[in-house]
C-alpha cells in the first residue's frame, strides 16, 4: 500500500530510551502510526512545567489514537507513572500504553495507575505492545475506497459552494479522541445495511464569516452573522451527505426498524469533548482552505465519521470512480 493509499493515526510519545524509541519506530511503521514527540526542554524545566506542556498539547485540537509513556523518569525526572492518572482525567478517551522497566504487566503499579493504564509492555516483549496497538488503535478496519471516495466527494462539495478556494486534504487518519474543533459543527446520520453512525463537520464561526465576507460563497453581506455560517455548513454538510448516499447507499440498504438501537450523544461544551457511546477509531479528514489572492488566512474545516451503531465492511461494495492522491500533513515533532 502506497503512502498516498495508507489511512493513518497520530500517537503522542514521551519517551527518551533511544532504544525503546527504536522500537516505537519500527511499530509506527508497521501499523501506520504516525509518532508524534513533544519537547521536554532541558533539565532546567521543573517537573510541573515539563507535566504542563505535555498538558497543553493534550488539550489543544490535535487529534490523537493513543499516548506511549515510559516507566523511568525523562531527563527532567518526569515519569509515565507520573503522567498517566492526569492525562486519563484530561483525556479520558485515549488508551495510555506504559513501557515497563522491569515488567510487561501492571504488577507493582498503584492502582490509580492500573485503571489509568490501558496496558503495559517491555522491549523484550514487543509483541506485547503489538497486540495493544492492534486491540486499541487499529481494532476497526475502514476500506481505503471508502476514504477515497469520501474525500473526493467532499472535495467537490467545499468547491462547488466556496468558490476560489484551494483545498488539500491531510492523509485520512483514525482517532480514539472526542474532542470538538471550534464552535461550530454540524451532525448529520449515516445508514444503510453496512453502516449506522453519524457524520460530523467542524470548524469556527469565524473562519466562515472570513469566507463570506470575502464573497466566496452565495452569500453576499458585508456583515454576515450565525444564521449565514450555519446555512453555509448546513448546505455543505447535506451536498457530502447525498454524495455519499447516492454512491455508498441503495434504497433497499435501509435497516429494518425492528434492528434500529439508539445511544445518547453526550456533548459537553466546557471540555469540548462529544460521546458518541463507542470507543472504536473515528475515521477522519482535515480540510484545509487556502486563498490563492491571500485576503484571508487559512481555514480548517475537520470531518469525521463514526459508525457506532453498526459496522459491517465486508459488505462494502468498491467503487470504481477514479480518486485524488492524498497530501501527507503533520503536527508537532515526529521523531
Amino acid at each position: 500500500m502506497s503512502e498516498e493509499t495508507t489511512i493513518v493515526s497520530k500517537v503522542l510519545v514521551h519517551e527518551c530510551n533511544d532504544n525503546a524509541l527504536s522500537y516505537l519506530k519500527t511499530a509506527c511503521t508497521q501499523h501506520n502510526l504516525v509518532g508524534l514527540k513533544v519537547s521536554t526542554g532541558d533539565n532546567s524545566i521543573g517537573i510541573k512545567d515539563a507535566s504542563n506542556e505535555i498538558d497543553d498539547v493534550l488539550k489543544s485540537n490535535v487529534d490523537l489514537g493513543a499516548i506511549f509513556l515510559a516507566e523511568a523518569p525523562d531527563q527532567n525526572g518526569i515519569s509515565g507513572v507520573d503522567l498517566c492518572v492526569k492525562i486519563r482525567k484530561t483525556r479520558p478517551e485515549l488508551p495510555i500504553f506504559l513501557r515497563r522497566t522491569n515488567e510487561d504487566s501492571d504488577k507493582g503499579l498503584a492502582e490509580e495507575v492500573k485503571a489509568a493504564v490501558t496496558g503495559c509492555y517491555h522491549t523484550n516483549n514487543i509483541a506485547a505492545l503489538d497486540e495493544l496497538i492492534d486491540a486499541y488503535i487499529c481494532s476497526m478496519y475502514y476500506p481505503i475506497e471508502l476514504a477515497h471516495g469520501i474525500q473526493e466527494i467532499s472535495t467537490d462539495a467545499f468547491s462547488n459552494i466556496i468558490h476560489d478556494t484551494k483545498i488539500s486534504c491531510d492523509l485520512p487518519y483514525l482517532v480514539k479522541d472526542q474532542i470538538i474543533y471550534g464552535e461550530l459543527f454540524s451532525l448529520i446520520p449515516l445508514e444503510s445495511n453496512w453502516c449506522r453512525g453519524y457524520m460530523m463537520l467542524q470548524t469556527t464561526e469565524n473562519e466562515i464569516l472570513e469566507l463570506i465576507r470575502s464573497d466566496r460563497t452565495g452569500i453576499s453581506s458585508s456583515r454576515p452573522d450565525s444564521r449565514d455560517t450555519n446555512s453555509i455548513l448546513n448546505e455543505i454538510t447535506n451536498m457530502i451527505w447525498g454524495g455519499i448516499k447516492s454512491r455508498y447507499f441503495s434504497s433497499e440498504d435501509t435497516p429494518s426498524d425492528a434492528h434500529r438501537t439508539q445511544v445518547p450523544i453526550i456533548v459537553n461544551h466546557s471540555q469540548k469533548h462529544i460521546s458518541f457511546g463507542s470507543t472504536e477509531p473515528q475515521l477522519c479528514f482535515k480540510y484545509t482552505l487556502k486563498d490563492p489572492e491571500k485576503k484571508f488566512s487559512d481555514i480548517t474545516l475537520y470531518q469525521r465519521l463514526v459508525f457506532n451503531l453498526s459496522w459491517s465492511p465486508e459488505k462494502f461494495a468498491e467503487s470504481d470512480k477514479a480518486v485524488d492522491d492524498f497530501v501527507d500533513g503533520g503536527e508537532l515533532e515526529f521523531f
